[in-house]
């Protein structure tokens, strides 16, 4: 923690042209004469720290002094920065705060202003009352710890079951938290989506960590044509829009009637079945039957429920 203070009040003092040790022990939290010897440390080490007097005086960096940046260029600054505060939007880790404050100064003295300001990665909720944030802390906390974690999960079908697993990742994959552990119930590794986890807390018990083959995690696999059936639909073309977000640019061909047909790969579920029927006649299916079926099935339930 010191080292990591140190630095931090370096990459403060290339910011400020000058500031009061009072500023820095209330920034730092810790008392005015642990400022003064870690400044005296500071100064020691070659950081020309220089004192200024008086009423409106404090302590500063010579001014034209850099931090060697030979590692990386302005442009790496840059992308490591952007990256780090977008697991700082997610996180209330001081670690990250403090590593984006030295990395920023050492990026804007190299020119490079404003660091890190060019790409902005927010991956918190729009609902500020959402508590995706406190769950991942506490995911990394059991991952760190190597202790396993209690939950109630909701898988397909809304089914509940209360799960025990050993954590070991976590991942994002478009918009979506998920969560890569060895799952104690059905004693293999399994993909957790955060979103269907409830009611989470960290056991007393430590586990031995296996070994663990991140390309197996299988990310990729939810479009996968050699894993699931080829489905073609049209989609009207007011839905332009919607068809680009989804499935991308230059994923689909436009047909004489000027509706967008689409193909792609994927498992027949639930998911796929409240996709289609929520854009209702503006879609049409062409392949496979089976899906068809479905569809007409679920929508003449709902049209005698109501």
């Amino acid at each position: 923690m010191k080292l990591e203070r140190m630095l931090s009040i370096i990459t403060y003092l290339l910011n400020h042209q000058k500031v009061k040790a009072q500023e820095l022990a209330d920034k730092f939290e810790v008392s005015v004469r642990t400022i003064y010897r870690d400044v005296d440390a500071i100064s020691m080490a070659g950081i020309p720290i220089t004192t200024f007097q008086g009423v409106d005086g404090g302590i500063g960096i010579v001014d034209g002094y850099k931090l060697d940046k030979s590692v990386f260029t302005s442009d790496d600054m840059t992308k490591i920065i952007a990256g780090l505060k977008g697991l700082q939007s997610i996180s209330e880790d001081t670690k990250i705060k403090m590593l984006i404050e030295r990395l920023t100064g050492i990026a804007n003295k190299s020119d490079c202003i404003p660091a890190g300001n060019e790409i902005v990665i927010d991956l918190s909720s729009w609902n500020k009352n959402d508590k995706l944030g406190f769950c991942i802390k506490e995911i990394k906390k059991a991952i760190q710890e190597r202790r396993i974690i209690e939950f109630n999960y909701f898988g397909f079908e809304e089914k509940q079951t209360v799960r025990k697993a050993e954590p070991y990742v976590l991942v994002f994959k478009e918009a979506n938290w998920y969560l890569y552990a060895f799952c104690l119930l059905r004693m293999d590794f399994r993909l957790f989506k955060l979103r269907r986890i409830n009611n989470m807390y960290i056991t007393d018990d430590v586990f031995e960590r296996r070994e663990v083959y991140l390309e197996k995690i299988g990310m990729d696999q939810a479009y996968d044509k050699d894993i699931h059936p080829a489905i073609t639909v049209l989609f009207d073309k007011a839905l332009y829009n919607t068809v680009n977000d989804t499935f991308g640019v230059d994923s689909y061909e436009t047909v004489e009637d000027g509706r967008l047909k689409v193909t792609f790969h994927m498992d027949l579920n639930r998911w796929l079945y409240g996709f289609l029927l929520g854009f209702g006649d503006k879609v049409d299916i062409v392949e496979p039957a089976e899906l068809k079926t479905k569809l007409k099935d679920i929508a003449e339930g709902v049209y005698k429920k109501y």
